[in-house]
């Protein structure tokens, strides 16, 4: 979790939520309203980091399918068909727009830790048609990872609104490595990696980011 500037924080957009985003947000507030998370501390999170990330690295094979002309990017036609293989029911207006909110150095594509989150938000914002289906988007261990990282949202965001405040953050971690300023200062240096909109508040879509970096999901040079 280094302090590292990202181009996500440089190029972050800082227009009004989006329709989905909103949405998003609701979806972890309904997530919220079922109990709170499984975890216990911050350390129980970072154990997960290396089962994680190798649930990250076995969707590249996914990744590396949709990208049609093996750009290192998936446009927005290409997006479109890992929808319709993925049987996933968005509008195209919805698509473009999870394409839009994903894309987010603004290079008009989706890179490796761009679809890893846009999986995600897909996993949280679609409800399949069949109810009794197993798997809501086709990957079934990309799933429970997805639900870790869920549960993980949800140990910060301790008053279930769909956000992530500093003092949310600083609680989490005073609580694992208790140390007064020492601490805080840790805290504020996370939270300001994770705020990528500097709009005081985290969301789930900037904790998917941030999470991607932490637990190390590598990308191609040209990346950073």
């Amino acid at each position: 979790m280094g302090g590292k500037t990202s181009k996500f924080q440089i190029f972050w957009r800082t227009t009004a939520p989006s329709k989905l985003e909103l949405k998003m947000v609701e979806a972890m507030r309904k997530k919220a309203t079922s109990g709170g998370s499984t975890l216990k501390s911050f350390n129980s999170i970072i154990m997960k980091f290396p089962k994680i990330d190798e649930s990250f690295e076995n969707v590249r094979d996914v990744f590396q399918k949709f990208d049609k002309d093996s750009s290192g990017t998936i446009d927005l036609e290409e997006l479109k068909e890992c929808f319709r293989e993925l049987q996933v029911s968005f509008t195209d207006e919805e698509i473009t727009e999870l394409h839009q909110i994903c894309d987010m150095d603004e290079s008009k594509g989706i890179e490796f830790k761009e679809f890893i989150v846009l999986l995600c938000l897909v996993y949280i914002l679609w409800e399949p048609t069949d109810p009794n289906s197993k798997s809501r988007i086709g990957l079934p261990h990309l799933e429970a990872t997805f639900d870790s990282i869920i549960d993980a949202f949800r140990f910060f965001d301790k008053d279930g609104d769909g956000y992530v405040s500093k003092k949310e953050i600083l609680q989490a971690l005073n609580q694992a490595s208790p140390g007064g300023r020492a601490a805080d200062q840790i805290g504020i240096k996370r939270f300001e990696e994770m705020d990528f909109d500097k709009n005081g508040m985290i969301s789930f879509k900037e904790f998917l980011f941030a999470f991607t970096h932490w637990v190390g999901v590598e990308v191609d040079d040209d990346d950073e």
